[in-house]
């Protein structure tokens, strides 16, 4: 017994699958339109309402998660780097408040000498720690600008390339979403209710695929004439008796001379 032929899925079989496989990468498992177009198609029945709906319209735009850990290190140290630009100021005038602290404890304990603001802020005297003496927080609010200078590079390169990956990324999440709206369009086409509009454009598809297939044919029947006329012509057969000559001496009497002569 010959086995039987696998039954060819249907359109509207291969549509479910499609949205089932794009909510399931995109994460639309809430998406009321999806749900609703999945329950008709599993249930058949009430396809001509969906039918109506346009696609592109309905269709959700999902987000994309493409560049966000790049975006999200760009954030922070964004963050850091706004901080940072004051860190300077900050540290100077901090520096500045010990030394004037200090300058006035030296002025105390040293009245008759008296020695510059600059002077003593850049030695201490051995009043002023070294971490506030004018050289080391020159030299520290110098890292901090370097350091601010390199995190700004970063961010906008960093920034920039993320900004890449998450454009290209909803460039084909769009592409995605219109060809699902092209196949939901096609799969449903047939399924609208029967208006003059609907009949007209089954009709004049009916005959366009009409026209084609007879082209088709005419195509065909050219080929096989062409095909037909460069075929060898074969010799006409000769039947068995046909090979046999017959003297017409052999078959005709000879006429008997008349015994008067």
């Amino acid at each position: 017994m010959a086995a039987r032929k696998p039954r060819k899925a249907q359109p509207i079989d291969v549509l479910a699958g499609s949205i089932t496989e794009w909510i399931s990468r995109h994460k639309l498992q809430s998406d009321p339109y999806l749900n609703g177009l999945l329950a008709a198609i599993a249930d058949k029945r009430d396809l001509h309402i969906w039918a109506e709906l346009n696609p592109n319209e309905y269709l959700p735009h999902p987000n994309t998660s493409a560049g966000e850990t790049k975006s999200r290190l760009v954030r922070i140290f964004t963050v850091i780097r706004n901080v940072l630009v004051f860190a300077p100021v900050a540290l100077t005038w901090a520096a500045v408040s010990a030394a004037t602290t200090g300058f006035s404890e030296y002025i105390k304990q040293n009245g008759a000498d008296v020695v510059n603001f600059l002077d003593f802020w850049q030695n201490g005297y051995g009043i002023l720690a070294n971490e506030w003496k004018i050289g080391n927080v020159a030299r520290l609010d110098f890292v901090i600008v370097l350091l601010v200078i390199g995190l700004t590079l970063y961010v906008s390169q960093v920034g920039h390339t993320a900004d890449q990956i998450r454009n290209q990324s909803e460039d084909a999440i769009d592409a995605e979403r219109l060809a699902l709206a092209i196949e939901i369009h096609a799969a449903l086409h047939d399924k609208r209710k029967i208006t003059t509009v609907t009949m007209n454009a089954s009709l004049a598809g009916a005959i366009s695929r009409l026209v084609a297939a007879t082209n088709n044919l005419e195509d065909a029947s050219r080929i096989i004439e062409k095909a037909s006329r460069t075929l060898p012509k074969q010799p006409a057969q000769s039947s068995f008796l046909d090979s046999f000559s017959f003297d017409d001496s052999l078959t005709m009497p000879k006429s008997r001379k008349s015994r008067r002569a």
